[in-house]
């Protein structure tokens, strides 16, 4: 008897001391049977709740978004309740943040949050494919849109279970548990992991080692997962040949075809797309190529080169990184880089979209430098889609210096393939120390390169740069009279179309207005493209009438045609010498 005894005051003693040395753990429930409403209505069961975990906090803004989302101004309610159901106080102290009165005795929170697409509100709109939507047959779910956290447990185990149809299917790059949970190892994998969910279809490969799953929702049910994995299968493998093998194990990605194309947002494991539905066409099928090729080089940047304010995003109040142009700029050279060297990119392909990215950078504040626009890209959303494009010409111009300094033996390619290795996913770089870092495995020089053109501001040296390639380019070629141009270039801002250059003042448009309708047609993301195609039918002396909204007042504007400027002009010379044609066939090669 006395053994006994012993045993069960040992083997309690076990579970008491295992129990109370487990990590926390939150689980959420999750209802999407009821969807009438686009409402998500949240239960989570929270452990080991105490005084420093009192506040739950809903995400200001997500890493990859580098804009200001305020989750909290979606929350429609939100509750707290003991182990007899008995409600506990809760109260807002701030747009994201909600404080329990009693968090050591709240064993259950119920919450319902609005839907992105579907709720206008009037500051800081969420672009759709950062979103989250309900609708009758698919739902989409950006972890920040309807999860949260306690703080001081942003780094907690998450498990999360979805109520949906029976007929649904789910893609996510997150595991399921025998039990039908979705585990997180913390909650910037919540967020770093998409789920899209609904009338889907799926398709799967594997690419050397690693396993790719794609999942489509189609609003017309005419593009499927087979179909995006055709078109995927040339990236796939330009990408592995790029970063010479892929650095990841698995791969998800995550198609939503709509009636708008808005953009894809990368995440580690997984990227997400919202297009419009529409027949995959050669044109449209490029597009797709080339963004999605963006995306999933960012397996490279940041998932395994990042900065610590990347490892351990502040969600609550966010500090920028100085190294976004590295994350999205450099991602974009290489995604036009690989797709040239794969031979899926004609030379005169690359140069004609080299030409519009310098364009698009012609539209842009040229006293903001990278680092800066980098620094403070949440302020400055008017001028932060110029990273793309500038970010993407330093790193053009990077790359042929680097191949010129070593005798085309070594380029950008080389040495962010070299940077991954020596970092990776779980080793973070110093903020402040990357470009020594980088310096220190290039030359002496590459340190004058980013002083001047990525710390600094002077005129990018695109003329000098390309002709080391035998590549002629001209900033300016005079005017060509029988092609017409409006005269002004169209941006997205906060989901509408606005003004963000103009070469004739006298047309009466300003930067910033919102264009609102074209010859009294309404002019939206779902219409633009057509509404292009019918500018672009136009000749030199006609007109059209813009109605836009400048100041809260809308008037009407008549815009003529104007004769076009053929700017920014690329040229292959016929005869390079030999040191040109070199470097070139170094520069269009995977060394």
């Amino acid at each position: 008897m006395k053994n006994r005894i012993n045993k069960t005051l040992f083997f309690g003693l076990i579970f008491f001391i295992s129990f109370t040395f487990l990590p926390a753990q939150q689980k959420f429930y999750v209802n999407l049977n009821d969807r009438s409403d686009n409402l998500f209505k949240v239960t989570l069961i929270p452990e080991k709740l105490s005084e420093k975990n009192k506040v739950y906090q809903f995400a200001s803004t997500a890493p990859g978004t580098y804009q200001t989302m305020d989750m909290g101004k979606y929350v429609k309610s939100f509750k707290a309740f003991d182990q007899n159901g008995n409600e506990i106080n809760t109260k807002q102290i701030s747009t994201n943040q909600w404080q329990l009165e009693e968090p050591d005795k709240t064993v259950k929170i119920t919450y319902s949050i609005s839907d992105t697409w579907n709720t206008p509100v009037k500051e800081n709109p969420i672009y759709q494919m950062c979103g989250s939507n309900i609708e009758k047959d698919n739902v989409l779910i950006n972890g920040q849109c309807v999860f949260g956290y306690f703080e001081g447990m942003q780094k907690v185990p998450i498990k999360i279970k979805l109520e949906y149809p029976n007929d649904w299917l789910v893609g996510t790059a997150m595991a399921q548990d025998a039990n039908g949970f979705y585990d997180a190892v913390d909650y910037d994998y919540v967020v770093d992991s998409p789920i899209l969910l609904g009338q889907l279809t799926k398709a799967a490969t594997k690419m050397e080692n690693t396993n790719v799953d794609v999942y489509t929702y189609s609003k017309t049910g005419k593009i499927n997962s087979e179909q995006m994995l055709i078109l995927l299968d040339d990236i796939l493998s330009a990408t592995s040949q790029f970063t010479q093998g892929l650095p990841v194990a698995r791969y998800t990605f995550l198609f939503h075809f709509e009636n708008m194309t808005i953009g894809a947002w990368e995440h580690n494991y997984s990227s997400e797309y919202v297009f419009n539905d529409a027949p995959l066409e050669d044109q449209y099928v490029k597009e797709i190529k080339s963004i999605a090729a963006h995306e999933f080089y960012h397996i490279v940047t940041p998932l395994n080169i990042h900065s610590e304010l990347v490892g351990n995003f502040n969600f609550a109040k966010p500090t920028m990184s100085q190294h976004i142009w590295f994350y999205e700029g450099i991602t974009e050279w290489a995604s036009r880089m690989l797709q040239l060297r794969d031979y899926l990119m004609t030379l005169d392909e690359f140069l004609k979209d080299t030409r519009s990215k310098l364009l698009t950078n012609d539209n842009f504040d040229p006293k903001i430098s990278l680092t800066d626009l980098s620094l403070h890209s949440t302020e400055m959303q008017d001028q932060y889609i110029n990273i793309y494009h500038k970010g993407a010409i330093v790193g053009y111009l990077l790359d042929i210096r680097l191949l010129e300094l070593s005798n085309g033996k070594k380029g950008l390619r080389e040495v962010i393939n070299q940077l991954y290795k020596d970092y990776g996913a779980n080793k973070t770089f110093s903020e402040a120390g990357f470009f020594d870092e980088f310096v220190k495995r290039t030359y002496p020089e590459i340190a004058d390169f980013i002083n001047r053109y990525i710390k600094g501001t002077e005129k990018l040296p695109v003329e000098d740069y390309f002709a080391k390639l035998g590549i002629g380019y001209k900033e300016s070629a005079g005017i060509d009279s029988t092609r017409s141009s409006l005269g002004l270039a169209i941006s997205l801002k906060d989901n509408f179309l606005v003004v963000s250059a103009v070469e004739n003042s006298a047309s009466g448009l300003k930067l910033a207005d919102k264009i609102l309708k074209l010859n009294g047609d309404d002019l939206n993301l779902q219409n633009v493209q057509t509404k292009a195609a019918f500018v672009q039918t136009l000749k030199v002396g006609d007109s059209i009438k813009l109605t836009i909204e400048r100041d809260d007042e809308v008037k009407d504007v008549v815009v003529f045609m104007q004769p076009r400027h053929i700017k920014h002009q690329f040229k292959v010379i016929e005869n390079p010498t030999e040191q040109q044609l070199a470097l070139r066939e170094a520069w269009m090669k995977n060394l």
